[in-house]
């Protein structure tokens, strides 16, 4: 942890409106009971990385004589580290190749990871090659926070408790010109490091992400 603090890294934030993927989320559990919401952001993010590849990196931390990486790898398949609040503290083994499976399959993936944590029966290779991290607090509570990078990996998104608000939508047949509609809405932070990504990417991969939470259909035109 310490280690991570060296990182020259910068955060970016953002709201989505989780609206249309909570009410299809409660229609699926009719049929999958024990279906989450973490698997549909951990889909989004694949997807959206699979556009934008230099997220899924990691970093070399031997430095060359003037403090310069001199060398960092972009990593094939997306094993996610996902954060899991266990008995023996927070933990983070990582779901492997999630860019090959279903949201079905990532939440099949997740429970046992999360059985296993509870435990004590995770392994060495379940921490293994973790390309890239996702922590959500949505279970706990915090709308916000800053997370902190897991190295070698490059970049790790944080993702809010959902909240619902009252929001403003334009609608051209009232006399004042906008409804209020309510909208789940949720908090994200993705904090990369700079020697490899640049500011721009991770924005366009932030808004990639939330366009898909935000219209989830589109996330199912993408399934493998």
């Amino acid at each position: 942890m310490t280690e991570a603090l060296t990182i020259p890294s910068f955060t970016f934030s953002d709201e989505m409106d989780a609206t249309a993927l909570t009410l299809l989320r409660k229609e699926m559990k009719k049929v999958h009971p024990n279906l989450s919401i973490l698997p549909f952001f951990i889909k989004a993010c694949s997807i959206a990385m699979s556009e934008y590849p230099v997220m899924n990196t990691h970093i070399d931390n031997e430095l060359d004589g003037e403090g310069y990486i001199q060398r960092y790898v972009l990593k094939h398949d997306h094993n996610y580290s996902v954060a899991i609040d266990s008995q023996d503290g927070l933990t983070v083994p990582n779901i492997k190749a999630v860019q090959t499976k279903s949201i079905l399959q990532i939440n099949s993936d997740l429970k046992s990871l999360q059985e296993r944590a509870s435990n004590g029966g995770l392994t060495k290779s379940d921490f293994d090659d973790g390309t890239f991290s996702v922590s959500s607090v949505g279970n706990i509570g915090g709308r916000y926070f800053v997370p902190t990078i897991l190295r070698p990996q490059a970049a790790i998104i944080a993702i809010g408790q959902a909240h619902r608000v009252a929001k403003l939508i334009d609608d051209e047949t009232r006399e004042d010109g906008y409804r209020l509609q309510k909208a789940d809405m949720i908090n994200f932070s993705i904090s990369a490091d700079h020697r490899v990504i640049d500011g721009a990417t991770c924005a366009r991969f932030g808004s990639r992400f939330k366009q898909l939470i935000e219209n989830p259909n589109l996330m199912m035109l993408n399934m493998q």
